[in-house]
């Protein structure tokens, strides 16, 4: 989805290094350990220089130039790589009109860019209606709404209304769409992707200072992606943290045998073990 080239302005001696995200979870603790070999790939700071990009999405490349965190272009291309064409357009289309060139920016555009309707095609005015009208109505309709729609006439009504901003990946219309925080730039919202078995809502024991969100860990996960997912918490030592069940698939004896109500931090070695 994403090939970054990274690099650390602090140490250009050190040179590039070449990325494919989102990291495959097999190849995460190799890659961490790869940056980090380039004294890169820190839990929580931005500290990869974005050299190049790579991607299907080509307003990423205003990337370039800018200071991201791993797990940041990580996450982005998880929440990118599940999009489908329509969506493609919409959140191409809203980085381009809003300017965005930060990762944290665009990361909160996943969330939002749905509502605004991207028309790349003037040639079927009632499939650009049907979508506009989906689109108010958070992405769905039922069957009936549609068939009494007159398409052509709200496409029309869309487009004479004004507030269009043309783009190289269509005409937009950002239909009232706020750029919500979702993402605070440190937390990462809950997010599936790809399987597992057991996700953790994770907190501190003290609880979780003003304007921090909870952290997710999606097991069975890496040594480095536990350590990380803490850290973003500010959580030092597995003991430390607070674990609340989110979702699991797990066998019904299974779940019960683990006591998945009863969780501490310092569950969490034996949980990894166990779901490997």
């Amino acid at each position: 989805m994403i090939k970054a080239v990274l690099s650390n302005p602090r140490r250009p001696e050190c040179g590039q290094i070449t990325i494919p995200f989102p990291i495959p979870n097999d190849q995460y603790d190799q890659t961490i350990e790869m940056l980090q070999a380039m004294d890169l790939g820190y839990s929580v700071n931005r500290d990869c220089t974005v050299d190049e990009v790579d991607s299907r999405c080509h307003v990423l490349a205003a990337l370039h130039g800018t200071l991201v965190n791993v797990d940041q272009l990580d996450y982005l291309a998880k929440r990118l790589d599940s999009f489908c064409k329509d969506e493609d357009a919409q959140f191409q289309a809203m980085a381009h009109k809003l300017k965005l060139a930060d990762v944290k920016d665009l990361i909160n555009l996943t969330f939002c860019c749905q509502q605004a309707t991207v028309i790349t095609d003037f040639s079927d005015l009632k499939a650009v209606g049907r979508r506009h009208f989906m689109n108010l109505n958070g992405g769905s309709a039922k069957v009936e709404e549609l068939e009494n729609l007159d398409g052509v006439e709200t496409a029309l009504l869309l487009i004479d209304g004004g507030g269009e901003a043309v783009t190289p990946y269509g005409v937009v219309y950002d239909n009232g769409m706020v750029l919500e925080q979702a993402y605070n730039g440190y937390q990462f919202p809950a997010y599936f992707y790809g399987s597992h078995l057991m996700v953790l809502e994770v907190t501190p024991e003290r609880g979780l200072p003003e304007g921090k969100n909870p952290e997710y860990l999606y097991l069975p996960t890496s040594k480095h992606q536990i350590e990380r997912t803490l850290l973003r918490v500010h959580i030092d030592t597995a003991s430390s943290a607070r674990l609340r069940l989110y979702f699991d698939e797990l066998p019904e004896k299974v779940a019960e045998a683990m006591n998945l109500e009863q969780l501490a931090g310092d569950d969490l070695p034996n949980l990894k073990e166990t779901l490997i």
